[in-house]
């Protein structure tokens, strides 16, 4: 598929899909919706991509949200299909077993924000912005919103939810939205350090490590914890499990290859 709606480029370990609809503040489109989806599978395909950074090509907006024009001619039954789509593509990269890291400068609103929590580590500039203004319009927050209730507090959800209103990247980082948040001027180096820091991990580990946490997000305690256990078992046969160990051991730095 060639992109018109991101930019694709791989340099092992590293993968990154680049919003890349700056005259729409990269406002969410059908066709960026297929062209993320595809590019998570490029990703799932190349054993030596490690890390994923999604990021984008404009100064203003990480994403803005749904593109209204793509949506407000819509019927009933076309509305639910957009949703379902939304909802694949967010989960095309809450489920592909490699970390991705949301890298967002500028504003991170609606079905925006929905594709960075669906990823794993959150980044930001401190002249960004987050909020869900789909209310202003009189429509609730649907789709990947619910990861919310996992990352904040239920009243804090609540207010992004009911107000409508944004969160400067100061507020968001205080409720616990981020994991690191930067002035411009250190943002590429702060995303390259959690790159690196992810890089060097075993791929089967993280894998499982994500499976493990999803499943924790999307089932009952007792069944999360049985499929952590069966999970870790199956994983112990792993080379890297051994190579880890045994680094440990000898006091030497592990190569996992993820084998």
């Amino acid at each position: 598929m060639s992109y018109e709606t991101i930019l694709f480029a791989s340099d092992p370990p590293i993968a990154r899909i680049t919003l890349n609809r700056p005259e729409a503040l990269n406002a969410i489109n059908g066709r960026m919706l297929e062209e993320i989806q595809d590019a998570v599978r490029r990703v799932e395909r190349e054993k030596l991509l490690r890390v994923v950074i999604i990021d984008s090509i404009c100064e203003k907006a990480f994403s803005s949200g749904i593109d209204v024009a793509y949506v407000k001619d819509t019927n009933v039954w076309e509305v639910r299909q957009v949703a379902k789509e939304l909802h694949k593509t967010f989960g095309a990269v809450r489920f592909l077993e490699k970390p991705v890291i949301a890298a967002i400068d500028g504003l991170c609103l609606g079905a925006g924000l929905e594709l960075a929590v669906s990823c794993d580590i959150l980044i930001a500039t401190e002249r960004s912005a987050f909020g869900l203004p789909n209310i202003n319009v009189g429509i609730p927050a649907i789709v990947e919103a619910a990861i919310l209730p996992h990352a904040l507090s239920i009243f804090a959800v609540k207010e992004l939810c009911f107000t409508g209103e944004f969160w400067d990247a100061l507020k968001a980082d205080r409720k616990g939205l981020l994991n690191a948040l930067v002035p411009v001027g250190k943002f590429k180096e702060e995303v390259q350090r959690w790159v690196n820091k992810l890089a060097e991990k075993s791929p089967l580990a993280l894998a499982t490590q994500k499976d493990i946490i999803n499943k924790w997000m999307t089932t009952d305690l007792e069944a999360a914890i049985d499929f952590s256990i069966n999970t870790v078992t199956m994983h112990w046969s792993t080379r890297d499990q051994k190579e880890g160990m045994g680094a440990f051991l000898e006091k030497r730095k592990a190569e996992f290859k993820g084998e």
